[in-house]
C-alpha cells in the first residue's frame, strides 16, 4: 500500500540532514543528476525526496552519464541557440567547447579518464541534444547520432565535433579515429514535449504522447509528466531548473559571438514550441542562465516568494 503524502513528509523530515558542499556542487546516486545549490537538499521535491544530495568533495559523480541526461531528457532550448549561433569557424568552435567540457569535468572532479569512450558520448549527446549509437572496433569509432537534424544543422554540427573530439582523443588517450553518422528515428514525428507538475521539470524527447514515465528515474519516481496541453506551468518553473542546472550550457553559448536577433530568437523558441507566456524580465534571465548575454539579472526563486540575485557574468 502507498503511503500517503503527509506521512512521507514527515519520515523525510526526521531522516539525517545531507552534508554541505563548500563549492555548491552535487550529484545525486538515484537520479544521477548534478545540482548546482546551496545546500543538501533535493531542489525539485524538497519536503518529498527522500535522497540527499552528496556533495562532490566527499565522493565523485559515477560517471559522466549524468552530464548527458540533460542533452537527452531536457529541453533542447540551449542547443538549438548554439546551433543559431554558430558562425564561419567550427573548427574554432569545437576546441574552445572541448576545453571548457574538460574545464567542467575538473571542477566536478569527474574520473572522466576511467571512462574514455563514456566522456566521449557524454560530450556529444550533451551538444547536440540527441541519442547516439555507438560502432566501435580496433581501428575506428562511429557515433550514429539519432534524429540531429531536429536540433541541429548537419553542416555546424559535425565540424564542431570532428575538431572537439581530437583535443578530447588527446587528453582521453583514445587511439581509434573517430567518425560521425546520423540516422533518423522518429522522422517526421512531433518530438515529445512534457513537463511534471510534482518536480516542476520539462522533458523533451522520444515521439510525442499524452503521458510518460520519469525519464530519470523510471523505476521509482510516482510522479507522471503529462503532455504540455494537459498541464499549466510557466517560464518561472524553466527559470528554476537552469537555477540549478550546472553551468555548461552556458559556457559553450559564452563562448560564441553573439549574433543579432538572438533574444527574438529564443523568445520564438519558448513561446512556438513550448507555449510560454514570455514576458521580458522573464526572458532576460533565461538568457543569462544560459550563457546568451552577460547581464547581471535578478530571477524570481523557485517558490516565487522572494528574489534570488543572480551573478551570470561568467
Amino acid at each position: 500500500m502507498m503511503m500517503d503524502k503527509e506521512s512521507i513528509m514527515k519520515q523525510v523530515e526526521n531522516m539525517p540532514a545531507g552534508v554541505y558542499s563548500a563549492s555548491n556542487k552535487y550529484w545525486c546516486v538515484t537520479c544521477k543528476l548534478l545540482f548546482d545549490i546551496d545546500k543538501p537538499v533535493c531542489p525539485y521535491m524538497p519536503k518529498m525526496c527522500i535522497n540527499t544530495p552528496v556533495p562532490v568533495e566527499v565522493m565523485r559523480p559515477e560517471s559522466t552519464v549524468s552530464i548527458e541526461k540533460f542533452g537527452l531528457f531536457y529541453p533542447k532550448v540551449p542547443q538549438k541557440m548554439m546551433n543559431f549561433l554558430a558562425g564561419e569557424n567550427p573548427n574554432s568552435v569545437g576546441r574552445k567547447w572541448a576545453e571548457a567540457y574538460i574545464g567542467f569535468l575538473n571542477e566536478w572532479r569527474f574520473e572522466y579518464r576511467n571512462e574514455p569512450l563514456q566522456t566521449l558520448k557524454s560530450f556529444i549527446i550533451t551538444v547536440s541534444g540527441s541519442e547516439t549509437a555507438q560502432r566501435v572496433t580496433k581501428d575506428g569509432i562511429v557515433f550514429v547520432i539519432t534524429d540531429l537534424k531536429k536540433v541541429w544543422d548537419k553542416r555546424k554540427l559535425f565540424p564542431i565535433l570532428g575538431s572537439a573530439i581530437e583535443v578530447l582523443r588527446d587528453e582521453l588517450g583514445v587511439r581509434q579515429k573517430i567518425y560521425f553518422d546520423e540516422i533518423d528515428i522518429i522522422g517526421e514525428s512531433q518530438t515529445g514535449k512534457y513537463y511534471c507538475s510534482m518536480c516542476r521539470k520539462f522533458f523533451e524527447f522520444s515521439s510525442q504522447r499524452e503521458t510518460i514515465t520519469c525519464p530519470l528515474m523510471p523505476q521509482k519516481c510516482v510522479a507522471v509528466p503529462h503532455s504540455l496541453d494537459k498541464m499549466k506551468y510557466s517560464l518561472k518553473d524553466l527559470i528554476s531548473v537552469y537555477s540549478h542546472t550546472p553551468d555548461i550550457y552556458k559556457r559553450f553559448i559564452a563562448l560564441l559571438p553573439r549574433k543579432e536577433g538572438s533574444i527574438e530568437y529564443l523568445a520564438s523558441l519558448l513561446k512556438e514550441e513550448w507555449h510560454f507566456d514570455v514576458m521580458k524580465k522573464r526572458l532576460n534571465c533565461i538568457a543569462a542562465q544560459i550563457g546568451l548575454t552577460d547581464e547581471v539579472v535578478t530571477c524570481l526563486s523557485e517558490e516565487g516568494d522572494g528574489m534570488r540575485q543572480m551573478a551570470m557574468m561568467g
